[in-house]
């Protein structure tokens, strides 16, 4: 597996690292497979966090006897001091380890929240605290969309590591402008959702169709990858299958031409951005709606041509579409800016006939 240098913490990361959002899908048994495979084909990055239900456990579980042979990332919503130094705690006992290499804050998006993980008693001084005695080694944040706040977190000084979305159908980091700021501050780049929730991996046709290069699990991460300001990509994945395909990417990796580059941009801004990435940010709905589920659904109708097959699928989610409310919680959540409600209609328009 190709490694690289992830900015300052000088840690050598595999270019393909395992993001664990999803393995709260998967049984124990499954995930014990799944993680172990991921470790034995060289990707010796894992990254999870507080609120992935049960993943920071099931790592625990799963890789507390191989703790030596991969770095280790999780992330805390905390926006206190105090509830920083619980979510260490939890999760040092939760990943059975006495240390974990970076730490994050997740998500401080919108910039009050920045300026409470800023302040002189929120959660970066947990983390700063935690680095001194030892129990993390580095600090970083997670961010989506808010330009603003990815800056002053890269100029502030105080993080090692920024975590982004970026990939073929998030255009808002396409002007590369954070990125190169990154690269200057030595601020290392992990890109998340780089298969936008799985899309990428096996497009509709119409849109695969319209390009000369095939758009698939590869080329989506090569597409990444060929930018040398990201260290590492970590793709969710649950199956061993996954791994394996995701591993051969790293182990094989070309850059891309910025002809070929070009090219995919090209048609991959055909679909347009109305679309759910699959990301869950805008769970729990306050009726009960499992929002990602239903879009899912609606994309397979749009898209796969699968009309009958999302339907049915519809028909078996208890809280329908038409339960929503238009409370607006779902909207501020998403980090892609949908407008989730509008979409929620269509989809119990189209799938309940």
């Amino acid at each position: 597996m190709i490694k690289r240098r992830l900015g300052r913490t000088n840690l050598m990361v595999s270019i393909i690292g395992f993001g664990a959002i999803k393995l709260p899908q998967v049984d124990l048994e499954t995930s014990t497979k799944v993680l172990n495979r991921a470790l034995d084909l060289g990707m010796n990055f894992i990254d999870t966090a507080r609120s992935y239900g049960d993943s920071e456990e099931k790592i625990g579980f799963a890789l507390s006897g191989r703790r030596d042979e991969f770095y280790l990332s999780t992330k805390t919503h905390a926006l206190t001091y105090d509830d920083a130094v619980k979510d260490i705690e939890r999760s040092l006992k939760s990943l059975r380890t006495d240390y974990i290499d970076i730490y994050m804050c997740h998500n401080p998006n919108h910039p009050s929240k920045f300026e409470k993980v800023m302040s002189p008693n929120g959660p970066l001084k947990a983390l700063k605290e935690a680095k001194s005695k030892g129990i993390i080694g580095h600090i970083g944040f997670s961010c989506h969309r808010y330009h603003e706040t990815m800056e002053k977190g890269i100029r502030s000084g105080e993080f090692d590591v920024i975590m982004i979305a970026y990939n073929l159908l998030n255009d808002e980091l396409l002007d590369e402008r954070i990125l190169s700021l990154a690269k200057e501050m030595d601020v290392g780049v992990i890109a998340m959702k780089p298969l936008a929730g799985g899309f990428l991996a096996a497009p509709p046709a119409a849109l695969a169709n319209k390009s000369k290069i095939p758009i698939n699990a590869e080329t989506a991460l090569r597409f990444i990858l060929s930018n040398d300001a990201i260290a590492t990509a970590i793709p969710g994945m649950m199956r061993v299958e996954e791994v394996e395909e995701n591993a051969r990417i790293g182990e094989n990796f070309l850059s891309m031409s910025e002809e070929e580059k070009r090219m995919l941009m090209e048609v991959a801004g055909s679909l347009g951005k109305e679309f759910c990435r699959g990301c869950g940010y805008c769970q729990p709905c306050p009726q009960g709606i499992l929002i990602p589920i239903i879009l899912r659904h609606l994309t397979y109708y749009k898209y796969y041509d699968m009309r009958e097959w999302a339907k049915g699928r519809y028909r078996m989610v208890e809280v329908k579409a038409d339960s929503c409310l238009k409370c607006g919680q779902c909207v501020e959540k998403c980090p892609y800016n949908l407008n989730i409600p509008e979409m929620l209609a269509e989809a119990h328009h189209l799938l309940s006939q």
